[in-house]
Order: structure tokens, then sequence, then C-alpha cells
């Protein structure tokens, strides 16, 4: 009768431990400290702000770290693709490199609908590594430094502006206040001698327009520091909708207002982004001439507010957006990259200084405004603000 052996607890076995158990103990030993040193690479390389990809000789990827596939907007595995198709390379890694051991050059390359240009390195595992690795990739997007050194620019440009603006419509307010007494005066006296002259209220009517123009130009040049607070999202779209309220009325119409539920506080000064909201909205009545036409919507944004968005599973939620929507003509493409430029405008009353302080309020908020627009077709302008941090809990002392 056959009898099934029992296993034999280690723990207890008194036998003595022969060299097979040693080596067999000092496998396991080295099998786990490799575990954990390659989970600790990866973990290291995925925290690195670079795109690294390595292939095997062929050109078959092997790995690819987070920042590689957030530039490359892929969410899976990219192992055992051809590193010549995922970077759009017309030569494979051993004939780009022929001879040499490392060679850099900037690459374009299409990544969804767009093209991107990226910093492309290309090197030669070494002779120690080259049964594991062929070739390494390193990269980094160019197109984001790019755009981040022309906001730079504007930046600088802005508070230069802002300096001499400021400083010029202080000047010019007292010479207008005492135009205004002139013509104030003018206007009774002659009211007094039953006299009639349309002129003086002509002269009136420009007086305010400067005076208008004036209280912007110093809004603009010397902006209040934000005063930043925890808010909820839909008591600053309240906010925003009763300040546009008078206007909506007398366009007769009621103006569309999205919110989507359980969104997290905001950490901005309220009153400032309220501003900017006002400032979006008057310019969506401008374009649709009715409030029908505009949504007004508060949503979570799927994107990180310093620019490194990530595209990998799960997205970082970062932000609450505001984003007005309009069904107007839309904006041609060379005046897309001007309307944030101090003066700029289309309307023949404007002052062309709306879309400079909204986002010059968006930017001392830690916020930014994005836009999106075509000839013909509908205008989104999104404000992208950061949100609260959650609140430490209470500790609870100990019995």
């Amino acid at each position: 009768m056959n009898r099934e052996a029992a296993p034999v607890d280690r723990a207890t076995d008194s036998r003595p431990r022969t060299e097979l158990d040693e080596a067999r103990g000092e496998i396991e030993r080295l099998s786990s400290l490799l575990v954990r040193q390659q989970t600790f690479d990866r973990a290291l390389l995925d925290g690195v702000e670079v795109g690294i990809v390595t292939t095997d000789e062929q050109g078959r990827i092997r790995f690819a770290n987070r920042c590689a596939r957030d530039i490359l907007h892929r969410h899976g595995s990219l192992e055992g693709e051809q590193v010549t198709e995922l970077f759009g390379l017309s030569k494979g890694p051993a004939t780009l490199l022929s001879k040499r051991s490392s060679r850099r050059f900037k690459h374009a390359m299409n990544v969804g609908d767009h093209e991107v240009e990226v910093d492309l390195a290309v090197n030669r595992a070494d002779e120690a590594a080259a049964q594991d690795f062929g070739f390494f990739f390193i990269f980094h997007d160019r197109t984001r430094e790019q755009e981040l050194e022309l906001e730079r620019r504007r930046l600088e440009r802005l508070a230069a502006m802002g300096t001499m603006v400021s400083g010029f419509a202080h000047e010019v307010r007292n010479p207008m206040a005492s135009l205004r007494s002139i013509a104030e005066s003018l206007n009774d006296e002659l009211k007094e001698a039953n006299l009639v002259l349309p002129h003086v209220g002509r002269m009136l009517g420009v007086i305010d327009r400067v005076e208008r123009l004036v209280r912007t130009s110093l809004r603009f040049g010397r902006p209040s520091p934000p005063h930043a607070a925890s808010h909820r999202p839909w008591t600053i779209l309240s906010a925003a909708v009763s300040a546009m309220l008078p206007r909506t009325l007398a366009l007769g119409g009621e103006l569309n207002v999205e919110v989507e539920p359980d969104l997290p506080d905001v950490f901005v000064d309220d009153g400032q982004i309220v501003q900017v909201l006002v400032i979006l909205l008057s310019n969506a009545f401008d374009a649709t001439g009715r409030p029908p036409g505009v949504l007004l919507r508060a949503d979570l944004a799927r994107t990180n507010l310093d620019g490194r968005a990530r595209k990998s599973e799960p997205p970082l939620a970062s932000a609450v957006r505001f984003a007005v929507r309009d069904d107007g003509p839309g904006i041609e493409p060379g005046i897309v990259e001007r309307i944030f430029d101090p003066f700029f405008t289309t309307k023949a009353a404007g002052t062309g200084l709306g879309l400079s302080i909204a986002q010059q309020l968006a930017t001392e908020n830690a916020a930014r405004i994005e836009v999106r627009s075509s000839p013909g077709g509908p205008t989104t302008f999104s404000v992208l603000v950061p949100i609260a941090a959650p609140e430490e809990p209470l500790l609870t002392p100990r019995p």
C-alpha cells in the first residue's frame, strides 16, 4: 500500500544542512535580491523626467519608463515593438550609430494628431550589458520647453508693459479729472443760460471712455496680490453668473451652466477668478450676441498645471477647469497667437486689455488659461485652477 510522503518542515527538520541545501538557500536569497533590485531600478527610472527606452540588439523594445510613455502618449507596455516604428526612424539603431558608441540629434515625430520635437540620444550598450541590452534611447520633449520659453518672454514683455502703462495712466488720470470738471462746469453754465450745445455732451462721453481706459490700465499695471483660500467651484460660478446677470437679461436670454458633481475645493482668490470668468463671458457674449449660445462649465481637469501632463493611467487630476464655450464665428489662427497681447483687439470699442488682465490674474493664482478655436467653429477658453490640499485629519490622543 502506497503512502504519500509527509512534507518536511524545514524549521523543525533536525537533519544537518547539506551543501545542496545551502546552495538552494543562497539562490533563493540572490533571486529575492535581484527582484528587489529590478523593482527599485524600474521605480527609479519611472521617476526620471526624461524618456528612457532600452532595446535588444535587433531594436526590439525591452523597457520604456513612464516619462517615455507620457511623451509618446502610450499607456500600455511597449515591450517587443520595434524602436524604429516607435520613433518614426528611417534607420535602425545599429545603422544610425555605425561604428560610434553614441549619437545625439534633434528629431521630429508624429504623436497622435500633432508633431513633437525631441532631443534624442542613442547609445550602444557596453559589452557587459550587451547580452541583455543592445541600445539605449534617451530623449526629452523640446516642444514644451519652447512653449515655456515663449511664455517666459511674453510675461517679461507684459511686466515691462504693465510698468509703462501704469505710469502713463497715473499721469493721465489727474489731467482727465480736471478736464471732466471743466466740461461739467461748462455744461452747468450752459443749462443756466438755457443753451444746449451737443459738443459738451460728446466731450463728456469721450472723457468717460478715456477714464475707463485709465482705470483698466491701472488694474493691468498694478494688480492686487491674490488672497488665496479654499472655495467651492460652484460658488465661483454662481458669482460670475450673478455679475453677468444684467447683461444676460438685457440680451434676453439665459446662460447655460453645467457643474460636474463632487468637485474638490480650489485654492485661489475667488474674486480674481470671478473677474477672469466675467472677462471671458463678456467676450463670449460679444461673439454670439445671445446668452443661449454660451456655456459655462466646471469639471475636473485631467492634467498637471506645471505642464508635464501625465498620459499614463490613471490620469492625474490636479486642477479644476472652468470653461467658457461659445458658438460664435471662431478665431483665425493668426489672431489666436495675439489675443493675449496688451491693446490688441478686433472690437471697434475694445481696449485690448481684457484678456491680458485675465491671463495676468490667472498666473497670479497659479492657474493657466487655454484656448481652442477654429474659424467658423466654437471657441472655448478654459481656466485651469489648482485644487486645495486636503485637510490633515486631527490626531486623536491615545487613552
